[in-house]
């Protein structure tokens, strides 16, 4: 993916979900991370999207570091401080962000972009798991996504 394709709130949370990768002592940059990154953007886009979803974002916040917390941790001599890597599947998740602006004929990668490729995994993944338990789908984002953007 073309990182310039993306929106300057969709590259401050990729940014984010690093940072949060770090302070979890994860090597990885995933999903998760990415998910929670979205719900604590200041007046970002997922959330007022959520909560027209009529969805607890702070519910749905705690239920994502939750499932960080079970990530593994990676401590002592052998962790390299600060190296957290891009993961396979946050790099597919955001050729399928890519494909979903596409599709609605935009000319960056948003956030809500990103949101709608976090739901599409459906509940194979910890993020999927979380959004699919609260009503989170591709389908209900994109109805409300299309109440607020009018197309």
């Amino acid at each position: 993916m073309n990182m310039e394709s993306l929106t300057q709130k969709s590259q401050e949370a990729l940014a984010e979900a690093q940072r949060i990768a770090q302070r979890n002592g994860h090597t990885e940059t995933d999903g998760e991370h990415l998910l929670l990154a979205l719900l604590e953007q200041e007046s970002g886009l997922v959330p007022r999207l959520l909560v027209a979803m009529q969805v607890d974002v702070d519910e749905l916040r705690a239920a994502v570091e939750a499932e960080l917390r079970r990530k593994p941790k990676v401590t002592g001599p052998g962790a390299a401080p600060g190296q957290v890597y891009v993961s396979r599947r946050l790099g597919a998740l955001l050729d399928a962000a890519e494909r979903e602006a596409k599709r609605l004929k935009d000319e960056y990668v948003s956030v809500e972009h990103l949101l709608v490729a976090l739901a599409e995994e459906g509940r194979s993944t910890a993020a999927g798991r979380v959004l699919a338990d609260h009503r989170i789908t591709r389908e209900a984002f994109l109805s409300v996504l299309t109440q607020v953007r009018g197309n």
